[in-house]
């Protein structure tokens, strides 16, 4: 900095000092109001300054990444790749250092750094964000599942039905697979799910012809809405042709395929099995899901334990699975969006909700003990459900009531949806 340019801050102040206004001054100097005010300041703050230039070098120095570190990442990253299963990426890294115990622990994109210079990354998309939608309530374990299915083949062409269900509060999942994704075969796997990660209140479910029983005859109640009734289970189908609706499962499925099966060559049905176990435990114990705030799904279980089908129940439940099922009273709900006419469709059956509704999420719950048909709507996120109608909803075989070891506290669930 040249001395003319310290003499004119001199000046500056010298002149205000003796009363003249920072406008005048400015214009004579030819400099700006914010620069006056600068070094105005300067002056107040220390009335002996020189009115030098002060360096702009930070005052703080970030901490180098040490070499020992960036060893640590890189070695964590290939053996991450030569796994079976599990992720690769930054928060999957950090994860293992926090487990380990490293101090100071290195930020995300600290590790992403780290791993772009040694030509270790892999771009992947972003999330899409979504529209406003009436979710349901999460206050506790077991109080919402979701399932679903996902179909991929083997070394050689044979079809694979993965089933997979996520406990949407603990973020807890069971899965398996089969050859076939028929009623029969889905109410064998949810059973065993139940026996493992427990009852839920509500079950998730999108509109596969397996779930909801077919799309050839109206009100038709197929094998997994009778056995969910059955259990004292509401089952809860989110709109057709919207996996966005399911997003948990959906985000779920995409970590299976990253972590798991594109990992590896799986040659039968029999290997799947034998590996898939090897994941479950891996994402029990060591994945945390963003959701959770640095939990595992292990840790949240142990910390909310839940209620599961027992031993003796899922063998009279086994019973049941070699007959007809019986129709059981309880609740069935259908979310759908209203079309341009005012109707939505149920059990292959349209219904008139009324022009004004038109695009808008409507809850159909059907009540079986009551033979009736409510559209609910829910405004916004602060909004509670309003009854828009209730129509007769006539069924053709005898409903029967809760067996008693299934009887629960349904008010419970009527927090989660009312009606």
């Amino acid at each position: 900095m040249s001395t003319t340019e310290q003499e004119l801050r001199r000046e500056a102040i010298r002149r205000c000092l003796s009363g003249e206004r920072r406008g005048v001054i400015c214009q004579d100097l030819g400099r700006s109001p914010r620069w006056f005010d600068k070094w105005w300041a300067a002056f107040r703050h220390d009335p002996h300054t020189d009115f030098h230039d002060h360096s702009r070098a930070p005052r703080t120095v970030a901490l180098l990444t040490s070499p020992h570190l960036k060893q640590m990442v890189t070695s964590l990253r290939h053996h991450f790749e030569a796994a079976p299963h599990g992720l690769i990426g930054a928060r999957a890294i950090r994860n293992q250092l926090y487990e380990w115990h490293v101090t100071p622990l290195p930020s995300e994109a600290t590790i992403q750094r780290i791993l772009a210079r040694q030509g270790l990354t892999h771009p992947w998309g972003a999330a899409t964000a979504t529209a406003y939608y009436p979710w349901l309530a999460l206050p506790e374990r077991n109080a919402v599942h979701a399932t679903d299915i996902i179909t991929r083949h083997l070394y050689g062409g044979t079809e694979i039905q993965n089933f997979h269900t996520l406990d949407l509060f603990t973020h807890a999942a069971a899965l398996n697979q089969y050859s076939d994704k028929t009623s029969a075969t889905t109410c064998h796997y949810l059973a065993q799910t139940w026996a493992s990660l427990g009852l839920p209140w509500i079950q998730q479910l999108d509109n596969e012809g397996a779930f909801c029983g077919g799309y050839t005859h109206r009100r038709v109640f197929g094998r997994v809405v009778r056995l969910c009734l059955l259990c004292g289970i509401e089952p809860f189908f989110t709109p057709p042709y919207e996996p966005k609706r399911n997003h948990q499962i959906e985000t779920f499925h995409s970590l299976w395929c990253q972590a798991f099966w594109s990992r590896q060559t799986f040659t039968s049905l029999v290997h799947v099995h034998r590996a898939a176990r090897g994941f479950l435990r891996w994402y029990h114990h060591h994945y945390r899901p963003p959701c959770l705030h640095g939990k595992t799904p292990a840790q949240m279980c142990h910390a909310h334990p839940g209620v599961r089908l027992t031993s003796d129940l899922h063998r009279q439940l086994s019973d049941f699975l070699t007959a007809r099922l019986p129709l059981t009273a309880g609740r069935i709900h259908f979310m759908r969006k209203v079309d341009s006419a005012g109707y939505v469709e149920v059990l292959n059956e349209r219904w008139r909700v009324g022009p004004h509704w038109s695009g808008a999420y409507v809850r159909a719950t059907i009540n079986t003990a009551h033979q009736s048909l409510t559209f609910w709507h829910k405004a916004d996120e602060n909004a509670n459900w309003r009854a828009l109608k209730t129509r007769t909803f006539y069924l053709q075989e005898s409903i029967h009531d809760l067996l008693p070891h299934f009887k629960r506290n349904r008010a419970r669930c009527r927090d989660y949806l009312p009606g």
